[in-house]
């Protein structure tokens, strides 16, 4: 037996509105209904002018938008960036749902917000639904201050990619090793760690925090010239990302 978790898309979620909420209309904004040019501000206007109506749509529904007759906004799925591996994941996690919380009541009627979540308690969403951006600030910086995170370090990423798993994992080993001994004072050498795969490669990561933004990056410059020289990265793919957004 297999079990497949399948999220509720776009698409799919704007056809079933459709039946529950017949006759309003409803109103898709995805990468697929933008795509033709202007269509992003035709779809919004649509909505806008409609004497009622519901607005289905990505992440992009969440941003630079007024419309001040929205009494309801309905986040789905609120946690789901707080899935991905990123330090920031909780950062980014507060500031969407308090975008798309942000869209309603902005008249005078006033409006509602309902969150949807698997993680209620999750620090991002519980700040986020009472609008408390000073409070999610104050826990988050003093998150990073305890694993050092941004603001209070560099980061330096460097991801290794193979099509043969075997041969990324060498060469990451390889790459930890050419690094170990050159690296300031103070730098923390994280990995090799596994990535998903992308495009058929096999992903490997290595990450720093560093103190010393400039001395890490020019022992990282020189790790790398000596796997190349030494022929060690054959097959490999190397990227060197610095203060990674």
């Amino acid at each position: 037996m297999t079990l497949a978790r399948h999220g509720a898309g776009t698409e799919r979620l704007a056809a079933l509105l459709e039946e529950a909420v017949t006759p309003l209309p409803v109103f898709r904004l995805d990468s697929d209904t933008v795509a033709r040019a202007g269509a992003h501000v035709e779809i919004l206007q649509r909505f806008e002018q409609a004497p009622s109506g519901v607005l289905v749509g990505t992440q992009m529904v969440a941003k630079g938008h007024d419309f001040p007759d929205v009494v309801l906004s309905v986040v789905l799925d609120a946690d789901a960036t707080l899935r991905f591996p990123d330090f920031r994941a909780e950062e980014r996690t507060f500031a969407l749902v308090s975008q798309l919380a942000g869209r309603s009541g902005r008249g005078e009627r006033g409006g509602r917000v309902l969150v949807q979540t698997l993680a209620p308690h999750a620090r991002a969403i519980r700040h986020a639904a009472v609008h408390d951006a000073e409070g999610f600030l104050a826990g988050e910086l003093a998150r990073r201050r305890a694993l050092r995170y941004p603001p209070f370090s560099h980061l330096v990423r460097i991801e290794l990619t193979a099509a043969d798993a075997g041969r990324a994992q060498v060469a990451a080993e390889q790459a930890r090793e050419a690094l170990s001994g050159g690296l300031p004072a103070g730098t923390e050498l994280l990995g090799p760690a596994p990535r998903f795969r992308l495009r058929g490669r096999h992903r490997r990561q290595l990450l720093l925090k560093a103190e010393q933004r400039a001395g890490t990056v020019a022992a990282v410059r020189d790790a790398v010239e000596r796997l190349a020289a030494g022929r060690q990265l054959r097959g490999v793919s190397l990227s060197v990302d610095v203060d990674p957004q």
